[in-house]
């Protein structure tokens, strides 16, 4: 089972993080290297409220229904947030927690968190590099693609990954998240990138077709923040639905 869970996660991150950009060529090193900021809970708090400019101007943004739990108050918990939060988020309490994006992945009995060794395993990653990652050693600006967080539902294989975006190293600093969906879906037929509210901001939506038996069905939420495009993909198995997997991914407010 846990090797059919990472077969399928390992498909959905090759099509849903590579292939989009795989036309764009990598013709050497990345640029100048990146000096890693102190993200504490105080600096990523401020990006919480930053609304996607992209998007909120749209006449025609969705309002939707997913994710509509009470918001978490770090003050309300067992266990405060840790003051070294970083721009990845943290797991505590048997959650993860990303105050840059705003949202908290809750764990129980259906639903687990993959931890730094499980996602190394399907990502190409040691679990020393995902914890460089998770724990701030590496900067998110100075990777291409970051995993900050994978979820699945025991029963089924369905899952959710959390992962970071930086269009810069593409070579398309300005791109932003619905252009990103969109490249995503130009070679699939019937793929319509919408605007939608989603965790009290506005995400760039894009609902692909299972292509494959046993791949799933992907929807993938983007937004935009501090030059990193932030994407949400949700990959379904069997009957599972969106609304079910996204009642364990609700908004976070710190403080």
């Amino acid at each position: 089972m846990q090797n059919r869970r990472s077969k399928l996660l390992f498909a959905g991150m090759i099509v849903g993080l590579s292939l989009s950009l795989s036309a764009c060529s990598d013709t050497g090193s990345t640029e100048e290297k990146y000096t890693s900021p102190n993200f504490n809970t105080e600096v990523v708090t401020e990006e919480q409220d930053t609304r996607a400019t992209e998007a909120t101007e749209d006449p025609d943004v969705i309002h939707s229904e997913l994710s509509t739990a009470e918001p978490v108050k770090s003050s309300d918990l067992e266990t405060e947030l840790s003051t070294n939060t970083t721009i990845a988020g943290t797991y505590e309490n048997g959650a993860y927690y990303n105050p840059f994006v705003g949202l908290t992945i809750q764990s129980d009995s259906s639903w687990k968190l993959y931890d730094a060794k499980e996602v190394g395993e399907v990502t190409g990653l040691s679990e020393d590099e995902v914890n460089d990652l998770w724990y701030g050693v590496v900067s998110p600006y100075s990777v291409r693609t970051m995993t900050c967080a994978i979820a699945y539902k025991v029963a089924t294989g369905s899952n959710l990954i959390v992962s970071y975006i930086n269009p810069k190293l593409y070579y398309m600093q300005n791109m932003s998240a619905r252009e990103y969906l969109e490249l995503s879906s130009r070679d699939i037929a019937d793929v319509e990138v919408q605007s939608v509210e989603y965790l009290g901001q506005v995400f760039a939506m894009a609902s692909f077709p299972e292509e494959q038996e046993g791949s799933g069905r992907r929807i993938q939420f983007a937004i935009r923040k501090s030059d990193l495009i932030v994407l949400l993909t949700y990959t379904l198995q069997g009957d599972d639905t969106l609304e079910d997997a996204a009642d364990h991914v609700i908004r976070l407010i710190t403080g």
